[in-house]
């Protein structure tokens, strides 16, 4: 039961920052590009969850915890360099930062198998992330109408991440 709270905290923080760094061009994403990005939550989770069965009996979660955690860090790393004031995060040359969410779901899902989490799990965290990501995008429009004139605003999701990545290593 807690590790099922403890991937459902992760998850909801992570859709959060993710929405906040989808709105970072002053615009909100369609609803349907927030559809797809769940569902590449949920695939690529998914995709962990089978493969952290064949790996579950060799890998320890305190190494996937600090993986994760070092994941984050490079994900934040990478955003903030490839950072487009007018693109925004995520355009035609972010295909790294693409790469590594995919990355950090899949062991996110490995994570979850190891915490021997449930399918339902599973469902029920995609339902959250969808609903995460929008509360996200909304708040940082917000955020960014009412402050738009601090260039380093559109930042802030990543020091949502960074904090995530703290308590991941730690």
């Amino acid at each position: 039961m807690i590790s099922s709270l403890i991937g459902m905290f992760y998850t909801i923080a992570i859709s959060f920052s993710i929405g906040g760094l989808m709105i970072s061009k002053r615009m909100m994403p369609s609803r349907l590009q927030v559809f797809f990005v769940t569902l590449f939550f949920a695939f690529t989770v998914y995709l962990g969850i089978i493969v952290g069965r064949l790996v579950e009996k060799i890998i320890a979660l305190q190494f996937i915890e600090i993986l994760l955690g070092l994941v984050i860090i490079a994900f934040i790393v990478l955003a903030f360099i490839s950072f487009h004031p007018t693109m925004g995060f995520f355009h035609q040359q972010s295909r790294i930062l693409w790469s590594i969410i995919f990355l950090l779901f899949f062991l996110f899902g490995i994570e979850w198998n190891i915490r021997e989490a449930n399918i339902w799990l599973h469902f029920v965290s995609s339902v959250f992330f969808y609903f995460s990501i929008l509360i996200g995008q909304l708040i940082q429009y917000e955020v960014l109408q009412k402050v738009w004139r601090f260039q380093y605003i559109s930042f802030l999701p990543l020091v949502y991440l960074f904090f995530i990545a703290i308590f991941k290593i730690f």
